[in-house]
């Protein structure tokens, strides 16, 4: 397992999201023995529960039968709620797989007879057999949230049991056993509107990201956590794919997980692979899929689907098809909707999944809220269906369809699991799921009850527009016609499109200098009165001094340009976080020799005065 914690010693440190408000109620990751956790052997006292290389590892793997427990200390319930247990986990070998138990009675003696004296409860896991999936990744996988709701008590013991038999024995390694609880603590549940839904922003947004395509875990890696069920036969495990799954029937194509990944060579037709679906479509927030795009990879609304229908499906919003012009097998379609205002084509799932699309995207308009109005949609179904307002986020006819959805296809226990399975990989969870209640008081509900703060009140011939005149000015400019006389109107700037400072007050016809801006930023600008407010603008600032390294992946010389000539420094690290090279420089332009150094990769940090820059690099 890579270790990549002395790199955040060196270069990452500034690139930390912020610290999520739920409670950590207990953590442990074994880096000194078992630490707080306990081990009990009830046979062969040989493979015993241990501690290596800052894992719990047991591995009974060609010994005799054997029984082994790893208890943890006890776990006070009562002072918490919504409580959830995770941790990551791995296997080898073939065999019986790992157990999980609480007890409320367990006297915490460490013997076993102790043991035995206790009554133990089961709970669900949902392992997969790394060993045996051929397209999983060898890292440790990041087990579902389990949740503990339904458990109270001031000393309530966890314990993992292993059984390993001398014929056929699984190995078995745990870290980073967690209880978190209170996710919603920090959420006042009884406001509406945007107040509430900017709360929710603040909570879903801290996001631990995952890779789109990696040779560590990925999206395809998360799909077999959260995607996954049992064939109708029960003797495969196949992808839950909603475009073709039979909910109350038999019939749908069995996609094996790791054969049937599109990777860029499916047949043609409907049944032949699965590929990584944006329900929310990329194109919609303008296609980003660089590492910082956290949306590209965001799993609450990423799922398998069908290579050819999701093909059909493109970018086209969701509505309720009336002229179909595909069908997949389970009753998915695309095609035309005269009734809806974009034109061209729509698509429709099932009734069973049609509010698991509706509350998925109500997901990203909370947790993306702070982009929403700087995104720019490539395609005309995109600004069709969205709304420049980052409070309402869609156009009244799909924001009315999405609330229909909603209302009569309530939260299923897939997606329930599904959730638990996404805050165990990304440690956010989608609140509409949890709370399916919000989605009507932060948008109004299916009776036409809105917030009336969302609507943009008495918008009549309004001209309102950012022009930036270089990357430290730009003019904003307005021409607001028929309002009320004498409206005085408020200017108010934003970074976040949440907090809003004041800029001055100004007539119906005015514009305002913004001087200062810094470089690479986006702002945004809204104008308000006492009965009236605009759309929000948006204006994005370039890079004041962009830096370049080429060529990527390189032999023997990297060469790096920086606009301007700037005096800094250059150091060069192995993955395990050891300096290998260090270079300063005073110059435009210089070159990094690596002859000396083995084919690989790298993380290259580039500092000048309070700025860092970092880069992975590939040697070849």
């Amino acid at each position: 397992m890579l270790d990549l914690k002395p790199l955040l010693l060196f270069c990452f440190l500034a690139t930390l999201g912020p610290i999520s408000a739920q409670t950590i109620v207990h953590q442990e990751d074994f880096a000194t023995g078992l630490g707080s956790w306990s081990a009990i052997s009830l046979s062969d006292d040989t493979d015993i529960w241990t501690a290596q290389n800052g894992e719990a590892t047991c591995n009974g793997y060609g010994a005799a039968d054997d029984e082994d427990w790893l208890i943890s200390p006890p776990i006070n319930l009562d002072l918490y709620q919504e409580e959830f247990l995770l941790f990551d986990y791995n296997d080898y070998y073939q065999g019986p797989n790992l157990e999980l138990f609480y007890s409320s009675n367990y006297n915490g003696g460490g013997s076993a007879a102790d043991l035995a004296a206790a009554s133990w409860q089961a709970l669900d896991l949902r392992l997969l057999d790394i060993n045996s999936l051929s397209c999983f990744s060898t890292l440790f996988q990041r087990h579902p949230a389990i949740s503990l709701d339904n458990i109270s008590g001031s000393t309530v013991y966890f314990a993992f049991r292993y059984i390993g038999y001398a014929s056929q024995s699984k190995s078995y390694k745990l870290d980073n056993i967690r209880i978190l609880a209170d996710y919603y603590a920090a959420i006042d549940g009884s406001q509406n509107c945007c107040a509430l839904k900017s709360d929710l922003h603040q909570l879903i947004r801290q996001q631990n990201k995952i890779e789109y395509t990696s040779s560590d875990y990925d999206v395809w890696d998360a799909i077999l956590h959260t995607d996954l069920r049992q064939n109708d036969a029960g003797n495969a495990t196949i992808i839950w794919d909603v475009f073709t799954d039979f909910p109350n029937a038999t019939g749908e194509y069995e996609l094996d997980p790791c054969s049937d990944r599109d990777q860029g060579s499916c047949p043609g037709g409907e049944g032949n692979c699965y590929q990584r679906e944006h329900s929310f479509p990329k194109s919609w927030w303008g296609g980003g899929t660089a590492n910082t795009d956290s949306a590209y990879t965001d799993m609450h609304h990423i799922l398998p689907s069908d290579g050819s229908l999701n093909g059909s499906k493109s970018n086209h919003p969701p509505g309720l098809v009336t002229l179909a012009s595909r069908t997949g097998s389970n009753g998915f379609m695309v095609g035309e909707s005269p009734s809806l205002p974009c034109g061209g084509n729509y698509f429709e799932p099932i009734d069973e999944y049609k509010g698991d699309y509706a509350r998925m995207y109500f997901y990203m308009a909370c947790r993306y809220q702070s982009d929403w109005a700087s995104w720019q949609p490539l395609s005309s179904a995109g600004s069709c269906a969205m709304s420049s307002d980052p409070c309402t986020a869609f156009a009244p006819w799909l924001l009315q369809l999405l609330l229909n959805w909603h209302a009569n296809d309530p939260v299923s226990n897939k997606e329930l699991a599904r959730n638990n399975a996404v805050y165990g990989i990304q440690g956010n969870r989608n609140p509409f799921i949890d709370h399916p209640e919000w989605i009507d008081q932060i948008w109004g509900d299916t009776l036409g009850n809105a917030c009336s703060q969302m609507t943009l009140l008495s918008q009549e011939k309004l001209d309102f527009e950012a022009e930036l005149l270089n990357n430290q000015m730009a003019d904003i400019s307005w021409q607001w016609q028929n309002l009320p006389p004498q409206t005085e109107l408020q200017l108010f700037r934003s970074q976040n499109a949440m907090d809003w400072e004041f800029l001055g007050q100004f007539e119906a016809e005015d514009h305002y200098l913004d001087q200062h801006l810094g470089a690479k930023k986006t702002y945004y600008y809204q104008l308000k009165s006492d009965q009236t407010q605009s759309p929000i603008i948006s204006l994005q600032t370039a890079e004041q001094l962009p830096l370049q390294i080429a060529p990527n992946p390189t032999q023997n010389e990297l060469n790096i340009y920086w606009e301007m000539a700037q005096t800094g420094q250059a150091r060069l690290y192995n993955l395990q976080g050891q300096l290998l090279v260090q270079e300063s420089f005073s110059a435009k332009q210089w070159q990094l020799q690596l002859a000396q150094l083995p084919a690989g990769a790298y993380l290259l940090c580039i500092r000048q005065a309070e700025q860092e820059h970092h880069f992975k690099l590939l040697k070849i």
